[in-house]
């Protein structure tokens, strides 16, 4: 099993923005998403080592990701958290587009296609102060 906390705001890969240049099809990305797809493949390089080749090739995979997110400011008052803050975040970033660009982000290094995960489970928190981003675990399915 290999497990990667990444620290960060996670990004939200939407629908791919594009532009014609010089007759080219250039994809667009916002910089958050880059951030933080850079993120996550730091930290992968960093816990599995650099590699020539993916980690996981032509195996079935089970993924975990819990997004860690940051608090609205409102959610604060004088005293510390206020009383009525929701316990979960209920608002934007989706989860489904910031579970793409995690996956995105390791595809290539850690595994060959993110097609190869059959098996998913993602949540998104508020995370404490200091440790927003996303705990991910992966690790190969028997066939």
């Amino acid at each position: 099993m290999i497990v990667l906390d990444v620290l960060g705001s996670p990004g939200a890969k939407g629908s791919p923005h594009t532009r014609v240049h010089n007759g080219r099809v250039i994809v667009q990305e916002t910089k958050a998403v880059k951030s933080w797809e850079r993120s996550v493949r730091s930290q992968a390089v960093l816990v599995v080592g650099e590699r020539v080749e993916p980690v996981f090739v032509d195996q079935p995979l089970r993924v975990g990701i819990v997004f860690r997110l940051a608090r609205p400011a409102g959610h604060w008052g004088k005293k510390g958290l206020k009383p009525k803050a929701p316990a979960r975040p209920l608002r934007k970033p989706d989860l489904d587009k910031c579970a793409r660009a995690t996956l995105d982000a390791l595809t290539g290094y850690v595994w060959d296609d993110d097609a190869r995960v059959v098996e998913l489970g993602v949540v998104k928190v508020y995370a404490q102060p200091g440790r927003e981003g996303a705990r991910i675990t992966i690790e190969a399915v028997d066939a």
